[in-house]
């Protein structure tokens, strides 16, 4: 993360692996750990994910890059814990984040919070002169909704695949209206279920839309044989669409 004086890197702990998780190249063994890592208490303000840990020297709760919570990175992040089917991981980053966004007027989150945690104060801390509101903040709002529910919607195809929809404790139904995918229109009801693992019910649609449900590209666990059929299925179907349809849900990277 920097270079000392002497140009020797500085041994640090930060964010950054969060990132890694998000673009798919941690390897699928080590995934785990480097979610455990980023959610331990020096890093998971319980809010958020700190830009630094608070065991390093330069740590500063009210430095921009040196400790301080983004809602941007956290949707990043939760997109990393949904790749590898991190499920408790995601609920947990979502609901800090939510929490934190009741804290503020008009439930919108700033550009950046403190890194102080919830054992140093009773409410999110916002970065000083942090911008509220934030264009990068509103947009990580509706990715945490989009990652919570697994949607991934593919326009050429008429697809949506809904990759192991969730809500978070405290949060019994959403309702997303007149999504557009293609030329359809849906609109989606999702209740949540005793285990957090959430129902949908298309409530109206106009226009021809194939809704699927498909695994976590890079899931954690072990497969079962309806995952592990829904997988092959969509690894060995045939044409260009098909394959954009892969590299779209992570299953395959761009040459």
């Amino acid at each position: 993360m920097a270079l000392d004086p002497g140009k020797r890197p500085v041994a640090s702990i930060g964010s950054n692996a969060g990132h890694a998780l998000a673009a798919g190249i941690v390897p699928v063994e080590l995934a785990t750990q480097v979610a455990d890592r980023l959610l331990a208490p020096d890093l998971f303000s319980g809010w958020g994910v700190r830009t630094l840990s608070t065991d390093h020297p330069s740590y500063n709760p009210f430095a921009y890059h040196l400790g301080t919570v983004w809602p941007v990175e956290q949707a990043t992040f939760a997109l990393g814990f949904r790749r590898y089917g991190l499920d408790d991981h995601l609920e947990r980053l979502v609901g800090g984040m939510l929490d934190a966004a009741r804290e503020f007027r008009d439930i919108r989150l700033p550009e950046a919070l403190s890194g102080l945690g919830r054992d140093e104060s009773p409410v999110p801390v916002p970065y000083p002169n942090s911008n509220s509101p934030q264009a990068w903040s509103a947009s990580a709002t509706i990715q945490l909704v989009q990652i919570l529910l697994g949607l991934y919607p593919f326009a050429p195809l008429n697809m949506l695949a809904m990759v192991r929809p969730r809500l978070p404790v405290g949060v019994d139904s959403v309702t997303i209206r007149r999504m557009r995918i293609g030329e359809a229109l849906v609109s989606l009801r999702f209740d949540r279920l005793d285990d957090g693992s959430a129902s949908h019910e298309i409530l109206e649609q106009d226009g021809r839309l194939l809704v699927i449900e498909a695994p976590p590209p890079q899931d954690v666990r072990a497969a079962g044989p309806i995952d592990a059929v829904k997988s092959w299925a969509i690894e060995h179907a045939p044409g260009r669409q098909a394959r954009a349809l892969r590299i779209a849900l992570g299953l395959e990277r761009k040459e």
